[in-house]
């Protein structure tokens, strides 16, 4: 499952015809809710996912009508249907999704590059899209704010939101409806530690959306041979790295190096720093006696969710599991 930016940063390199659905509203049961993006391109390539595949097909060919055309357009797939003909029919849903679907056009890649440039700088967006009239859309961030969207109403979700929540819902504005969605930067995973057992982390974790960043003091453990999905590899000395990264608290944090006085230094570095998640590796009386007490609510330990994973592989999923349960705001 790849985050939107993933979606955006590929588009904007890739000049190919191409087509953005985004699921707008959804009745009842679908596979995958309002806020879902899709990227639909000349040559067949998709990248995301709208539903377990009962409607990519078919939605390719809507997109396929639009290419090179500038216009866009709502796409209806009733899943509630039990006949032949209908969409619901071993689909495994009852609702009903509302798709809008726009040809990617010169135009509205300016729209997304501006959009590309607030994520990279780990900000969240509002997009904002009228129902009626397709062309009338726009971007707010909380630094680049000039409808006052963020100000505006103290109640509205997305002044409130906690990170990562999915925001994405229609709206009455002034009398006309709009769909508003809340995005988010793509999260960041640091892995501190590059032995065998990160590489499984580093794979899962990669293919639900996370940017990896690798670090290791041996670089003979952290290079591309190891972790070929990772974003980036640093390698040195453990506490200088982390001095350099300008951690957000949309970030998250795993250590695994397997060497109880580096972890010393990395948990003493890492306990004051506002993350979203950190992960230490080892039982609770291990990571007391690093921290020289009791161990903080914000620090997970043992890392990952207690399923009674055995071996590298699964221990990484359990430990993915945590991380999409933290950042979904699920209590584990």
């Amino acid at each position: 499952m790849e985050a939107i930016q993933q979606m955006i940063d590929d588009l904007l390199n890739d000049r190919q015809a191409a087509a953005l659905a985004m699921v707008v509203h959804v009745e009842g049961s679908a596979y995958r809710k309002e806020g879902t993006w899709m990227v639909l391109k000349e040559n067949g390539e998709r990248r995301g996912m709208i539903s377990g595949g009962c409607l990519e097909n078919n939605l390719h060919k809507q997109a396929e009508r639009l290419f090179h055309s500038g216009k866009a357009e709502l796409v209806t797939y009733d899943l509630s249907s039990e006949d032949d003909a209908g969409w619901g029919r071993g689909a495994g849903c009852n609702g009903v999704v509302t798709i809008l679907v726009r040809d990617v056009d010169e135009i509205f890649r300016e729209a997304l590059a501006t959009l590309q440039y607030n994520l990279h700088r780990k900000e969240p967006v509002l997009w904002i899209q009228s129902m009626t009239d397709f062309e009338n859309y726009a971007l707010s961030s909380r630094r680049d704010d000039p409808f006052e969207f963020w100000d505006e109403d103290p109640a509205w979700p997305w002044n409130g939101a906690a990170p990562f929540q999915t925001i994405a819902s229609q709206k009455k504005i002034a009398g006309e409806t709009y769909y508003l969605q809340l995005i988010w930067p793509q999260p960041d995973l640091y892995i501190i530690g590059a032995g065998a057992d990160a590489q499984p982390l580093a794979h899962f974790a990669h293919k639900v959306g996370y940017a990896v960043h690798m670090l290791d003091r041996r670089e003979a453990y952290a290079n591309t041979d190891h972790f070929p999905t990772a974003t980036s590899i640093r390698t040195g000395n453990i506490e200088r790295l982390l001095q350099e990264i300008p951690f957000t608290p949309l970030d998250s944090v795993v250590v695994m190096t397997h060497d109880f006085q580096q972890d010393i230094k990395i948990a003493a570095t890492l306990r004051d720093i506002k993350l979203l998640y950190i992960g230490l590796l080892g039982s609770v009386k291990r990571t007391e006696r690093l921290l020289g007490g009791p161990v903080p609510a914000h620090i997970q330990t043992p890392v990952g969710l207690p399923i009674g994973a055995e071996g590298p592989e699964e221990i990484a999923i359990s430990i993915v599991a945590e991380l999409i349960a933290n950042r979904r705001g699920k209590k584990t």
